[in-house]
């Protein structure tokens, strides 16, 4: 027969309901009961499944199956057990406290209570295989340090009722890839972003902050920023911030270190305020980043701007124009690698494509076998291209 863990869950009754208070041994999987004696749980105290070192982790096939008992005092001894994977809470469960699941570092998967507004201080400090979460929909805010450690996250979606995000709450997140910052988002604190290396794609639901949160991050920015305007319409831009490398130069005579900086990524940043942005300063630095930076760098800077044009000064669209007509074999190749049919609607809706260039394009996605890119491409020629009908005569 296979063997078994015994794990003890304690908690506690309050006037409005159960708290659960402290998880007594491990195992990979816990799903909490939304009631207990007949009454609603409604929290989940302090350092309940904290561990100062988690168990050693099972894989899937390997993992034993919990016997687990629900008890209002602790037990005398309780054996150590399997890593916590995996943590089921139910609806019920309004708050969660401070450090819940701190050093839990093989928690992978979690479903957080539709009632809970707030992600406490800490709470997931130290979940290290937490790749993925999805948040509830009403949440408010979130706590300082509340995601701190998560090694592994590498997207966050914010829902869009988030008023508070607390100070370094996702320090260290090195995995961390995308996230946005909603409209309703207007107490932001320091160091939010700091040691987020892999962090590119972030989404503004207003111009605020901006500077300030990027402050800390070198490396290329994919910025997406809504400016909400009088009429309640919204009107949205996308800005590519290429990376810049530094380092500290000591001048030995007068015994400082001044910064030096390489790479056009500073300059792009300069542009970039807590509340406004200067699209007339990035649009006109553009001949920087075609001097400098790599050429997919440059084109989706051009393209971002082309197509969300917010602010853009007509020279300056005509800046972004011509460079995609001088690279269009390379640029209609690079969209086509990627099968985005979208960016060939762009080049037709912009009259890139000319008689010379398209049966060349055309080649190309036949080549790489992108079907519905061809037969754009040849749709687009028989409209526009093909061979005028020459007109019947008679001779009399």
């Amino acid at each position: 027969m296979k063997p078994f863990l015994s794990v003890q869950i304690e908690y506690r009754k309050m006037e409005d309901g159960i708290c659960i208070t402290k998880l007594h041994g491990r195992c990979a999987e816990i799903r909490i009961p939304a009631e207990i004696d007949g009454l609603p749980v409604v929290a989940i105290g302090e350092r309940a499944f904290a561990v100062k070192e988690e168990a050693p982790a099972a894989e899937p096939m390997d993992e034993l199956d919990a016997e687990i008992v629900f008890a209002a005092e602790a037990p005398v001894e309780m054996a150590e057990g399997q890593a916590l994977r995996r943590v089921f809470l139910p609806d019920s469960v309004e708050t969660i406290g401070a450090y819940a699941f701190h050093g839990c570092s093989a928690l992978e998967r979690i479903s957080l209570p539709a009632k809970l507004q707030e992600i406490s201080l800490r709470m997931f400090d130290g979940c290290a295989s937490l790749e993925q979460i999805t948040l509830p929909a009403g949440l408010k805010g979130i706590g300082d340090y509340a995601f701190y450690n998560c090694g592994s996250l590498k997207k966050l979606h914010l829902p869009e009722s988030v008023e508070r995000i607390g100070k370094y709450a996702f320090y260290n997140c090195r995995k961390m890839e995308e996230i946005n910052i909603p409209l309703a988002t207007t107490d932001l604190n320091m160091g939010m972003f700091l040691n987020c290396d892999a962090l590119q794609y972030m989404t503004f639901g207003r111009c605020r902050h901006i500077s300030d949160l990027i402050a800390g991050l070198n490396h290329e920015l994919h910025l997406t920023i809504d400016f909400p305007q009088e009429n309640g319409e919204t009107e949205t831009c996308r800005l590519l911030i290429p990376d810049f490398q530094y380092e500290y130069i000591e001048d030995t005579p007068a015994r400082q270190f001044h910064q030096v900086n390489y790479g056009t990524g500073h300059i792009f940043r300069q542009c970039i305020g807590n509340s406004e942005i200067d699209f007339r300063r990035y649009d006109e630095i553009f001949y920087l980043t075609r001097r400098e930076d790599e050429a997919e760098t440059v084109l989706i800077l051009a393209m971002n701007r082309l197509q969300y044009p917010y602010r853009m000064q007509e020279k300056y669209r005509e800046n972004y124009l011509n460079y995609i007509r001088d690279h269009f074999l390379w640029a209609a190749e690079y969209y086509i690698n990627r099968n985005e049919n979208e960016k060939m609607k762009l080049f037709a809706d912009w009259g890139l494509f000319t008689q010379e260039n398209l049966p060349m394009v055309m080649d190309i996605a036949q080549k790489k076998g992108r079907t519905a890119i061809l037969s754009f491409l040849m749709d687009y020629q028989h409209r526009h291209f093909a061979p005028a009908k020459k007109k019947k005569t008679f001779s009399l």
